[in-house]
């Protein structure tokens, strides 16, 4: 009954147009209040600061809790520069301590814990000491359920401090629970509906992402076994709603055997720092084509599921976008080797020949063998199998024939024929 009390007030606090708070520098070290905060709710005052005997400040009346009326925190002027704190503010749930603020050496203050939120635990404010008087703060206070803004503040000049804005939007917190299926580690699967994931078993899966971002992880993660499993990194953007070339966020990613898409501990649901809006989601792979929704997708502070696997519910962009894999799903197209956006068998750009290159150039095939087969994390082996072969037996160069050849858009079944990325083209 709490949680949904506190829920209730936390969102009329965000709503409700009263005003909020008023700071002045003090006379001398520290900063008096002229209006306090008011609760938006009863209108009574539940912050008071008065401005400490030399440094620090004093707090004349404690923040109240807005259920209970309790008081949940106490300041007092900190001898010499900065302030200590007594007591931390409380969780209105559990009365348990979320902030610690220590008073800083020299001027200004430091902050112990940062203040926590309180339906997810995760940090949503760091304090740092100004230089003079005052204080500055990193990143403003964060309404603990839309994740939004709610002060900004700045270290003022002597002291005191200024307040710039107060209900400043920042960026937010979108979640995602992306699937999809690779085409690649789905043809000849070990387990039906669940992608091979050949590259953890033999330890080729780099801690360092292969896309631009450079993410990394730790290792510990790939000893996860069975369908959740890492497969391989993916790289995720999230695009304008009006203008699908704009990329507004992007960032590396891992997939599961099953197809989850997660965050870089290896099992949460993915997420991106940008404001809750709608926007198209784009899947990308070293080897394998792209894919973006045709529509965009509302994303909330709560995970949005967005399945590209559902034969049944095809939400990709473009025609012809994803194949088919061994289990059923659909999958992005695998066979990008070379990495220009497209898969060709034969022609200027043709993958087979990259696979073909990258074999002859293997410091290991001392004899040039065109049959040779190079072990790795390549993107030449498109089945990420741990081997790439461009002739012989199970080779990779087959798999982008066979693409080109049973695609549904070369009518005609012409080897010469590409197959490109139904992903629009990232504005210059």
């Amino acid at each position: 009954m709490k949680i949904n009390k506190l829920i209730i007030i936390l969102v009329c606090l965000c709503f409700y147009e009263q005003t909020k708070a008023q700071y002045n520098g003090g006379f001398g070290d520290g900063f008096s209040v002229a209006t306090c905060t008011k609760a938006l709710l009863l209108n009574e005052g539940i912050l008071i600061y008065y401005g400490g005997n030399g440094d620090g400040f004093s707090v004349n009346t404690s923040i109240k809790n807005l259920l209970l009326d309790d008081a949940v925190a106490i300041y007092y002027g900190g001898s010499g520069d900065g302030f200590s704190v007594n007591k931390g503010i409380s969780s209105l749930i559990s009365d348990e301590g979320i902030v610690i603020f220590n008073g800083g050496i020299g001027d200004g203050f430091a902050v112990n814990t940062a203040i926590k939120n309180l339906l997810l635990n995760e940090a949503v404010a760091l304090f740092f000491g100004g230089n003079g008087d005052g204080f500055s703060v990193d990143t403003s206070i964060k309404n603990l359920l839309l994740d939004e803004a709610l002060a900004l503040y700045f270290g003022g000049n002597g002291d005191g401090f200024a307040v710039n804005q107060e209900s400043l939007v920042l960026l937010e917190q979108v979640r995602a629970s992306i699937i999809a299926f690779l085409q690649g580690p789905s043809i000849s699967p070990t387990d039906k509906g669940l992608m091979n994931d050949t590259l953890r078993e033999n330890n080729l899966i780099p801690t360092t992402s292969p896309f631009e971002d450079a993410s990394e992880i730790d290792p510990s993660i790939f000893e996860v076994l069975g369908a959740d499993a890492i497969v391989d990194w993916v790289f995720i953007e999230l695009r304008d709603s009006l203008d699908t070339g704009e990329v507004l966020a992007a960032r590396s990613a891992l997939i599961q055997r099953d197809g989850d898409i997660v965050d870089l501990d290896g099992f949460s649901t993915l997420a991106i720092e940008i404001p809750l809006n709608a926007y198209y989601v784009v899947v990308k792979h070293r080897n394998h084509l792209g894919v973006m929704t045709a529509n965009p997708i509302n994303l909330t502070g709560f995970p949005t599921t967005i399945d590209f696997t559902n034969t049944n519910n095809q939400i990709t962009f473009g025609s012809n976008a994803q194949t088919v894999a061994g289990s059923g799903e659909l999958a992005l197209w695998a066979g990008d080797a070379n990495g220009d956006k497209a898969i060709q068998f034969s022609g200027s750009q043709s993958d087979a020949n990259a696979i073909k290159d990258h074999i002859l150039a293997d410091p290991a095939n001392v004899l040039n063998f065109i049959t040779f087969s190079s072990s790795g994390y390549f993107s030449a082996d498109i089945d990420l199998n741990v081997l790439a072969r461009f002739s012989g037996s199970s080779n990779d160069s087959n798999i982008i024939k066979d693409n080109v050849l049973t695609f549904p858009g070369n009518i005609l079944g012409l080897p010469t024929y590409s197959i490109n990325t139904t992903v629009p083209p990232i504005n210059d």
